[in-house]
């Protein structure tokens, strides 16, 4: 029996693990044609398990974000392109004073500026499909906890371009929707929290009096909740249906902590939405100690 949708593409950036690897998966699974990112032979080998194409994409990487294009206009089936799902990212994780200007610029360059390239590529074929664009962003990108200053102001930036892309192609057919996750367990979650403890085990001596417990309370209480949060596979399924409904939402979030916070941020005056995270904060701390 033909698969429903074996005719429509759909690219999927940073799919080696993780949600993007869930979402590719589950694509696929639903018949359509997805063009997987990963960037090494290694990954590739496992997302074509799958039953996906992957292609090499580092979307920091002008060369790759042009043979993708290539790819899609060359397509040995004339397959238009559905949706593009932009899901790459990278965290690291440390006091806004000590952590390095290359770092700081070394996550825009892929959670933000990466995904503009690619946007600015591929528009031309998602108007004449009439598509959509997936931008996934984070509760990061409406609350910035302590430690998450980069990574959060990459994602608010996000949030806020994909407004303005939004606004300026709706009338070209196009559709820009934002999923905001809280916590998801992933490879690059389980990690962070090592990368945020090695950057602190470098800070001096005064950096150590100023933010060492913090930094620790904070990973802490991330890998507490990290045990208990949204499985990949589960978000993976969402922003498939996401990529793929008749009538989407401008937003979605993703798990039970995203549901709360998000809103939470949009009405609660600035100084108690701190101590509502405060105390988010101190809860998740304890049951890690228990």
């Amino acid at each position: 029996m033909a698969q429903p949708h074996k005719n429509e593409l759909i690219i999927v950036s940073g799919a080696s693990t993780g949600i993007g690897a869930a979402t590719a998966h589950e694509l696929t699974s639903m018949g359509y044609h997805v063009l997987a990112g990963v960037r090494t032979d290694r990954e590739a080998d496992a997302i074509r398990a799958t039953g996906a194409e992957p292609v090499t994409l580092d979307i920091t990487v002008p060369k790759h974000i042009e043979a993708l294009a290539e790819r899609i206009a060359n397509d040995p089936e004339q397959r238009a392109l559905r949706a593009l799902i932009n899901n790459a990212g990278i965290e690291i994780n440390a006091p806004i004073e000590v952590l390095p200007l290359e770092q700081w610029r070394e996550q825009f360059e892929v959670n933000l500026f990466g995904h503009i390239a690619v946007i600015q590529m591929l528009l031309p074929f998602l108007r004449q499909s009439r598509g959509r664009i997936v931008n996934i962003s984070s509760v990061g990108g409406v609350a910035a906890l302590p430690i998450f200053g980069a990574y959060a102001g990459t994602k608010f930036a996000l949030e806020a371009a994909s407004d303005s892309l939004r606004r300026e192609v709706t009338a070209h057919g196009v559709q820009v929707v934002v999923v905001q996750p809280g916590g998801v367990k992933t490879e690059m979650a389980a990690h962070s929290g090592a990368v945020s403890l090695e950057l602190a085990d470098k800070m001096s001596a005064d950096h150590q009096r100023l933010y060492g417990d913090l930094v620790k309370s904070t990973v802490a209480s991330n890998t507490a909740f990290l045990s208990r949060a949204l499985p990949a596979a589960k978000a993976g399924a969402k922003i498939a249906k996401v990529a793929t409904t008749a009538r989407p939402r401008a937003r979605y979030t993703l798990g039970m902590d995203a549901a709360f916070i998000v809103p939470l941020a949009r009405i609660l005056p600035t100084r108690l939405m701190d101590r509502v995270l405060s105390a988010s904060h101190r809860s998740q701390r304890n049951t890690s100690a228990r």
